[in-house]
């Protein structure tokens, strides 16, 4: 499975449970939330990265293209400074 069907294949599950499609994300997007989940792994721990994914995607909810990608990176900055603060550096 790639990643187009793995998309299709959460889109599916929603809709028969009532939810609108997912919609893939935009090569941004995927980018920055890829940074995030490699800050986090980082600077929190390992198993972090994929629960504060998802979590931020609840938030992120149905906002706009823009401001998802300002969120992602103001998230990705306060995650690396607090890793950076309790690290010493």
């Amino acid at each position: 499975m790639d990643l187009e069907q793995c998309y299709r294949t959460i889109s599916e599950a929603a809709s028969e449970h009532g939810l609108k499609p997912l919609e893939p994300l935009s090569d941004d997007e995927a980018a920055a939330v890829l940074d995030l989940a490699r800050v986090v792994a980082h600077s929190v721990e390992r198993k972090a990265a994929p629960l504060v994914s998802y979590s931020l995607g609840r938030v992120l909810g149905d906002a706009d293209a823009d401001v998802r990608m300002a969120i992602l990176a103001d998230a990705i900055a306060r995650i690396e400074k607090a890793g950076d603060s309790t690290s010493g550096a």
